[in-house]
């Protein structure tokens, strides 16, 4: 992703200052910019405008939750959410308005902010993702590993973790593109963290809902025997009433919410891996410098339309959290596994009285 400069033959330390290849190869901006005419601002200040409405409502998410977090079960986990959102949604924006993608069409800053800005992106979203997965399992008494790697600071730690890599390989590569190959590494563990999400998202949905149509059954057949027992008595209305109804809402929203985040989060890694053999053919920096125009604009409005979705699906999960004081005091996504909190199929009504179901995360 390094412009070429022109090295004077009078001046052979020019050699070691300006590298010599693109890290990520851009395309031929002159032919490309041609050729695209209108497309090329549509792309950049079409997104960089969505980013930045991505950012706002962020902000007042953050404003929202940090006022409110101490009423709320979820308030923490959502108010670090909030904050990846913003941060990668402010990058994103600065990266396309100020000098996207290292194009000088706008503004000539130094490459190094310019990767950083965009570098940083990826850990923000695998983050806010892996903390709402977090609170999943949490909130839903689950289990997927051991309870030490199930923990907030493990799960910290590999987050932080993450930021220092990325950072680390791009800066390295901006001062040294001989290590440009390293950027493999960044997109395997890209790669390697959508799977994983993807993997978990599944698996904490699919568990919720079998532990939802447990539940059901088991009240159904209670709510069967009741009515039997009552049957006789001189009291003709039974305790409880079984009734046919949809699943609640929270166990509809996590239905909905797990499956969104796996499908994209697969299709996020084709694509990281489309750019990684396809694109970039593995940073061959013995090749040429540049790639093709139409495909690499294709590649790029593609994994933008994908951070767009990611971000509204995260929207979707912490908007309702900025409605509510003390609603998540009590409640839970699904609401306690010990108790009555997820009837796909019954609600059970005391004396007439329709029981609450969730309707928020």
């Amino acid at each position: 992703m390094i412009n070429q400069s022109t090295i004077s033959p009078q001046n052979p330390s020019a050699e070691s200052i300006v590298p010599k290849a693109n890290p990520e190869p851009l395309p031929d901006w002159h032919t490309a910019l041609a050729e695209w005419k209108g497309l090329w601002q549509l792309h950049f200040v079409g997104f960089a405008l969505l980013y930045l409405s991505v950012a706002l409502f962020s902000c007042f998410c953050v404003w929202h939750i940090k006022r409110r977090s101490k009423g709320m079960t979820l308030g923490n986990y959502f108010f670090a959410v909030c904050l990846m959102l913003m941060l990668f949604s402010m990058t994103r924006t600065l990266f396309l308005l100020l000098d996207p993608y290292e194009s000088h069409t706008v503004l000539h800053l130094p490459v190094l902010a310019v990767r950083i800005m965009f570098a940083i992106g990826y850990p923000c979203l695998t983050s806010a993702l892996s903390l709402i997965h977090f609170a999943f399992l949490e909130v839903n008494k689950l289990r997927l590993i051991s309870r030490r790697l199930q923990s907030i600071k493990f799960l910290i730690c590999v987050i932080a973790s993450h930021f220092i890599i990325v950072l680390f390989i791009y800066i390295l590569i901006t001062f040294s593109p001989k290590f440009a190959r390293l950027l493999i590494l960044c997109q395997t563990i890209l790669i390697a963290w959508w799977l994983v999400l993807a993997l978990c998202f599944l698996y904490s949905g699919w568990k919720v809902n079998w532990e939802a149509y447990l539940t059901a059954k088991f009240f159904k057949k209670q709510g069967t025997k009741d009515r039997g027992s009552s049957a006789g008595s001189s009291d003709s209305s039974a305790d409880f009433v079984v009734h046919r109804s949809p699943p609640p809402k929270g166990v509809q929203k996590i239905a909905r919410i797990s499956g969104l985040v796996s499908l994209l989060a697969v299709l996020y890694a084709s694509t990281e891996i489309y750019s990684l053999f396809a694109l970039y053919h593995l940073y061959d920096l013995e090749g040429d410098d540049s790639v093709d125009h139409w495909t690499w604009w294709a590649y790029q409005t593609v994994t933008r339309f994908l951070d767009l979705l990611f971000c509204f699906v995260i929207a979707y999960v912490i908007f309702p959290s900025t409605q509510t004081e003390k609603k998540h005091q009590s409640q839970s996504v699904t609401g306690d596994s010990n108790s009555v909190r997820a009837n796909p199929n019954i609600v059970i009504k005391p004396t007439g009285a329709i029981g609450n179901g969730l309707d928020a995360v």
